[in-house]
């Protein structure tokens, strides 16, 4: 997905009694994230020499939904969602909902998926609401952000990147299926990543070019070098 419009939406009747700098934090998340040297490091995957994968994200704000958010157990409901607040769909649309649910058992922080709203082609993505959540803090010290904005930021970028670089499902993955963020899951190289308009604690994205440069990169959990984020490692 060479370029991606954004759209955020906010679902659950929290939203409104305790919304703390979340929506806030995720507005400037996204406003920001555009251009930037982490958005650049997705830039080596293309579906054809002319086709690559681009910094260009453009936020067009959010939307709050007051109803009772679902579950996320299942992709279908959260796609439904994004049909009824999107009333404007467009193919390169990335529309990330946030639910007011805690995530519980539940063995993920987020995840992406892609179907069709009225015939258009769109990519979405599921978070919980982590606050307090140790298996998916990043351990971002700075102070800048709560805890549960910064978990929020750090899973934000893992999805939009893998959206990007893998938006149907059917593109980037190795052979036991990981993504690019995937790949560098809790890896962190940077402390934190400067965007035009704020900092973050965010992992890196796996890089083939950066694996086979001895001069690039950073290890996974894994011990693989291929970890690229944009700050100190490119």
């Amino acid at each position: 997905m060479p370029t991606a419009q954004v759209q955020a939406i906010f679902w659950g009747p929290n939203w409104s009694s305790n919304p703390g700098d979340k929506i806030t934090g995720l507005d400037t998340f996204y406003l920001g994230i555009g251009s930037s040297d982490y958005a650049n490091t997705a830039d080596e995957y293309c579906d054809s020499p002319s086709n690559c994968v681009t910094p260009t994200i453009t936020y067009s704000g959010h939307f709050v939904d007051l109803t009772t958010a679902a579950s996320g157990s299942q992709t279908s409901p959260i796609l439904n969602e994004v049909c009824k607040e999107i009333t404007n769909p467009v193919r390169n649309g990335y529309y990330p909902v946030y639910v007011d649910r805690p995530r519980g058992s539940a063995g993920y922080c987020a995840w992406h998926s892609a179907g069709f709203c009225g015939g258009v082609p769109v990519q979405f993505a599921f978070f919980f609401n982590l606050d307090g959540d140790p298996g998916c803090d990043p351990g971002d010290g700075s102070g800048l952000h709560s805890e549960g904005l910064a978990a929020l930021a750090n899973v934000s970028g893992h999805e939009i990147s893998e959206a990007r670089t893998d938006p149907r499902l059917n593109a980037w993955m190795d052979r036991s299926g990981s993504e690019n963020a995937d790949k560098c899951a809790w890896s962190f190289g940077t402390p934190l990543l400067t965007f035009s308009n704020s900092q973050w604690k965010i992992q890196g994205n796996w890089s083939n070019q950066a694996y086979n440069d001895p001069l690039r990169g950073y290890r996974n959990l894994n011990g693989q070098k291929g970890c690229i984020d944009g700050g100190n490692f490119k």
